[in-house]
């Protein structure tokens, strides 16, 4: 779930000066537009996104979608999940995955066409290291490994030979019999669809030799010093795409040039193997603001961007067309800090079910849609996305037990011994006097975000409940939630950034958010059944065992309120909006792949 990737929610006039060298000011766009006669895609990022995880492996506090989306324009996949959450080997570096051992052996087939920009092959030993060097940052060692990765836990990935999550899963070896053929064993038998779309989908190899070169490895280095060594050189080039170990790559555009919190720009990778790249430079581009953003379409000065809500009246741009994206595979929830750190002692509160129930109670989700994203979406009470593969789960089908209704939650509180002092719910708690009183921190530049949290503010103040919202950079709320590193439960309540994407979980069992010790369970919730019904994703089982997991997981998770569920949009759940692109650019939205969050312009085209 790179946090599934964290999802999340400078200005335009410095940057064109760089994309559009020697056209002048950018006029409106038009057939003639400067940015199509130099073959340029200008991709407006979400407004106040600044990336901030530029490296082939992403360290827990920057795991997010959109740093990921640097990786895959750089580096291929062992394995490409596609729109259906299915597996397309035509677009992996895998050929094949053979399933044997009672499902504890995973043979992956490389496909020996793909090579580095360098021209050498990508072979089974890169795919190694990756993993290697992926599970050894998940190492809980004296001193720690100088980055951990952020899809620790996830599809049981760990150190090697160890296991890597709640239910004893681990990868007991990665080994390469030969150049173009990867082993991997578990550490107990496991659900085949589970481990290739949670555990194997985390492989994107890097270079190897390029990197342990870079980083001074002697030859003939053990395994654990090579992969120490350059993590610890990957941690000090974060953010530093000029440095070389970035020159070799195997995906369809290499880094080109930046202008740090302005924009990026790649160009396309003239020795990639698979669908070349037509369009010559491609710019992502950095707003502060929603209106700075919105302010650029009118000017036609980008090619691709999102408005949000608020500007959805005006999205007839003369030169762009509207696009309404599927359905997200995601969710979108608040986070809610249980631990006993978490300041005035809230955490004693929020662990209380009935707490949970009175706040998830006073959720207006059909306002929250309606508000956050113009009326497009759909009211949603699991972790379930609400679009997904209907032979794993149905999450349309699971009942609302929570439906808005303030006065019963306000009953609830009082019935659990909650009493009203200068306006606002109190108890004791061993020992100790707690009121519902917390700050909420949600994500800056969008207007929708800080409308509303200031209406959630007002509801549940209808129950006793005292909210204050505070605006924050999302960069800085990932900080806050850094679970996989040092301890920061005292330093928040109630985190709102949108959402989570499932991916690189791509089967969404819950495992990386709810699981005990998961390193993205960022409130310490535990539950002892919900934990047995995640666990029980995880075992190898027919199709509809395994349909019977994931709603047996599903209806309880619902039910225990791991976390606040606000509802599901029908557009991108990372606060950017709706698609805008210019008419001279095709392909933006009919090549977003809505399960992996993520952008393939090398199939986006250009008519000048």
């Amino acid at each position: 779930m790179r946090m599934r990737r964290w999802i999340l929610g400078s200005m335009l006039a410095s940057s064109l000066a760089f994309v559009v060298a020697g056209c002048g000011s950018a006029p409106a766009a038009t057939p003639t537009n400067p940015l199509a006669a130099s073959s340029t895609a200008v991709v407006a990022e979400p407004p106040g996104l600044v990336v901030n995880g530029f490296a082939p492996v992403l360290s827990s506090s920057v795991y997010s979608t959109n740093n990921s989306q640097n990786n895959f324009l750089m580096y291929k996949p062992v394995i490409f999940i596609t729109k259906a959450d299915t597996i397309d080997f035509s677009r992996s570096l895998a050929s094949s995955i053979t399933v044997s051992n009672n499902d504890q052996t995973y043979t992956i087939q490389l496909n020996p066409k793909w090579k580095w920009s360098n021209g050498q092959p990508v072979t089974a030993a890169d795919v190694v290291f990756d993993a290697e060097t992926m599970a050894a940052s998940c190492a809980s060692t004296t001193p720690p490994p100088p980055m951990t990765y952020g899809g620790c836990g996830i599809g049981g990935l760990g150190p090697i030979g160890q296991a890597g999550d709640s239910a004893g899963i681990g990868w007991k070896t990665v080994t390469a019999t030969g150049t173009d053929t990867v082993v991997i064993t578990t550490t107990k038998p496991v659900n085949p669809v589970w481990f290739e779309h949670n555990g194997i989908s985390q492989l994107i190899p890097f270079p190897a030799a390029v990197w342990q070169a870079a980083a001074g490895v002697p030859a003939g280095a053990p395994l654990a010093t090579a992969t120490t060594d350059v993590l610890t050189l990957m941690n000090s080039v974060m953010n530093q795409p000029t440095n070389p170990v970035y020159d070799v790559v195997d995906g369809p555009y290499k880094f080109y040039k930046m202008v740090p919190t302005d924009y990026w720009e790649f160009v396309p990778n003239t020795a990639y193997d698979g669908h070349m790249a037509t369009i010559k430079h491609l710019t992502y581009q950095y707003f502060a603001t929603a209106a700075a953003e919105f302010a650029a379409l009118q000017k036609g000065t980008v090619g691709a961007g999102l408005i949000t809500a608020y500007n959805l009246p005006q999205k007839n741009i003369p030169g762009y067309k509207f696009v309404l994206p599927p359905p997200p595979f995601a969710i979108n929830y608040i986070a809610i800090n249980l631990a006993p750190q978490a300041p005035g002692g809230i955490g004693l509160a929020f662990s209380e079910l009935p707490v949970r129930q009175a706040l998830q109670y006073g959720i207006n989700q059909n306002a929250f849609i309606k508000i956050m994203a113009g009326g497009y979406g759909s009211t949603q009470y699991t972790p379930m996305p609400v679009a997904g593969t209907a032979s794993v789960f149905n999450a349309k089908a699971m009942p609302q037990p929570y439906s808005f209704n303030p006065a019963k939650g306000k009953s609830i509180l009082l019935a659990d011994g909650w009493t009203m002092q200068n306006g606002v719910m109190t108890k004791t708690i061993n020992g100790q006097s707690v009121a519902l009183s917390f700050t909420f921190y949600y994500s800056t530049g969008s207007p929708e975000a800080a409308n509303y949290a200031a209406y959630q503010q007002s509801q549940w103040a209808l129950e006793g409940i005292k909210m204050t919202p505070k605006p924050m950079p999302f960069a800085s709320q990932i900080a806050l939630n850094d679970a996989a590193g040092a301890s920061v439960a005292a330093s928040w309540a109630m985190n709102w950034w949108s959402g989570w994407y499932y991916e690189p979980d791509y089967y969404p069992t819950g495992g990386a958010l709810f699981a005990p010790g998961a390193y993205f369970n960022l409130g310490e919730f535990s539950d002892p059944q919900l934990t047995a019904d995640i666990n029980a994703t995880y075992a190898p089982a027919t199709p509809a065992q395994a349909y019977a997991a994931m709603t047996a997981y599903a209806a309880r998770a619902q039910v225990v309120l791991p976390d606040l569920y606000t509802g599901s949009f029908d557009q991108l759940p990372n606060l950017g909006g709706f698609f805008e692109n210019a008419t001279y650019l095709h392909g933006v939205a009919s090549n977003y792949n809505t399960v992996q969050a993520l952008n393939f312009p090398n199939y986006w085209t250009i008519t000048p």
